[in-house]
């Protein structure tokens, strides 16, 4: 499967279960589930792959150690920013991180970015600032949100950069999902933890259905294992900006499905400049 093929299909994967999570109650901590699930099902056949492919590349060993915990910091800001602020403002925030990469691609590991490339992904994080501020209501106070969804976003930078590094050493997808899985079991702790102390139970209150835990915990892991193959042909600034195709859908499908009609024109708006900017990366990788 071709780098953009891949990413098509995580986008796909992605975009499901993050809808999913938006229609299940808070209480029931959809995260908590589905991460840790898909830990616990898949392991027992992804897992050997990974670790044979780790005796080859003891770096790997590294990098899921600094992919997991990256993740689980990641998921634990994110729901907390979700405390202070709409998920359609605090995620579109998180997701401009391709223009962070891009910086330390090209800084740190010598990358060579187009200006076609740099000027397409700028556009696209403008966008997402279109959408994430389309939905700050009058009078509403997010301040609290920013430096959460800054946390988030730079975690976003730490483990998409060495999963980047890790992608060289992961050449066939079944591979790729055994590391996915070692990070989700590093960083299902956190959110085990945080459970805790918010409510102070280790169970949620409540269980999502099964309809969508099932559709939750083949997405979760695939959509990031799809990125991570996606990863060994193209840059991490350009795989993680692509993946931001599935906010275009999310507003498309919001305002279509959802009748999430507050602020519409101005996140057409911001959608139409991130699929600019992706047809510009995308441009810019062929």
């Amino acid at each position: 499967m071709g780098p953009l093929a891949a990413v098509g299909l995580s986008v796909l994967l992605h975009v499901s279960w993050n809808l999913l999570t938006r229609r299940t109650h808070g209480e029931a901590n959809f995260l908590w589930w589905i991460v840790g699930l898909h830990g616990l099902l898949v392991a027992p056949f992804a897992l050997p792959a990974f670790l044979h492919a780790a005796q080859q590349a003891p770096a790997l060993y590294l990098c899921a150690l600094l992919s997991g915990t990256a993740n689980g910091v990641y998921f634990v800001a994110l729901r907390h920013a979700y405390q202070h602020a709409p998920a359609g403002v605090v995620y579109p925030l998180v997701r401009s991180s391709p223009l962070l990469i891009a910086v330390v691609e090209a800084c740190w590991f010598g990358r060579d970015f187009s200006l076609l490339a740099w000027a397409a992904i700028a556009l696209a994080v403008l966008g997402l600032w279109f959408i994430a501020t389309s939905q700050v209501e009058p009078g509403q106070r997010i301040g609290r949100a920013w430096p959460l969804a800054l946390l988030a976003a730079l975690m976003t930078v730490c483990y998409s950069l060495s999963d980047k590094q890790a992608a060289p050493h992961l050449p066939q997808l079944s591979v790729a999902l055994g590391y996915v899985c070692m990070n989700y079991l590093l960083a299902w702790p956190f959110l085990a933890v945080d459970q805790r102390l918010r409510t102070g139970r280790w169970l949620p209150q409540r269980r999502p259905s099964g309809r969508a835990l099932a559709i939750g915990v083949l997405g979760v892991g695939s959509a990031y294992a799809l990125v991570i193959h996606a990863m060994r042909g193209l840059p991490a600034a350009h795989v993680v900006a692509l993946t931001n195709a599935g906010i275009v859908l999310t507003v498309l499908l919001g305002i279509l499905w959802l009748h999430e009609h507050s602020g519409w024109r101005r996140r057409m708006a911001g959608a139409g400049m991130v699929a600019a900017g992706l047809g510009g990366v995308v441009w810019s990788a062929v």
